[in-house]
């Protein structure tokens, strides 16, 4: 996950964290997967044959509404836990360099943690919406469902990288780690 890669670094890779955000993430898989599974067996989904060769999918009931809830909120418990952490370590940074001026680098990594959390807000409302709310507007459904893909937070996940990446080569503080007397290099996983 690019956002535990960040948090991580921002914090030295420091081994007790390390093993606790991971056993997070590793759980935060874990229930996703389950519920999909789960929802799988549930919707007893059928594949049928209308014509040699025109096959389509379908299920026999729907999943209750508030699993649509829950595949939401732990990952976003998790994105939280995340912004939580990069804030609390960017304040500490402010704090004792009295701003991000010198620091581009640390900037961009909260400034995408910042803008990747919103979208995760985002995409999580937007989806709960098209599946919670009755919609007589199929055209506006959709929108709505397109809006809370996931599928939007890979493509920003992949963009933050480039993002960290192009913000070390301009040479943001003179290339991707930071000098301070009371901190270490920053460190990439």
């Amino acid at each position: 996950d690019i956002l535990l890669i960040r948090v991580l670094a921002l914090y030295h890779q420091d081994k007790r964290l390390a093993a606790c955000l991971r056993t997070l993430f590793g759980l935060d898989a874990a229930f996703g997967l389950g519920i999909l599974i789960y929802g799988v067996i549930y919707e007893e989904i059928i594949v049928g044959e209308l014509a040699e060769g025109v096959t389509f999918c379908g299920t026999n009931r729907s999943t209750p509404k508030v699993w649509n809830v829950l595949s939401w909120a732990v990952p976003t418990l998790y994105a939280t836990i995340l912004m939580a952490l990069a804030l609390y370590k960017a304040a500490e940074h402010w704090r004792e360099t009295a701003g991000f001026g010198q620091f581009a680098l640390i900037k961009v990594l909260i400034q995408d943690q910042a803008i990747y959390f919103i979208m995760v807000i985002f995409c999580s409302v937007m989806d709960i919406m098209a599946n919670q709310l009755i919609i007589p507007n199929a055209l506006l459904s959709d929108l709505l469902a397109i809006m809370g893909s996931p599928s939007l937070l890979c493509v920003l996940g992949s963009q933050l990288l480039i993002h960290l990446k192009e913000a070390g080569e301009r040479g943001a503080n003179g290339g991707t780690s930071y000098r301070m007397k009371t901190m270490s290099n920053i460190e990439f996983s």
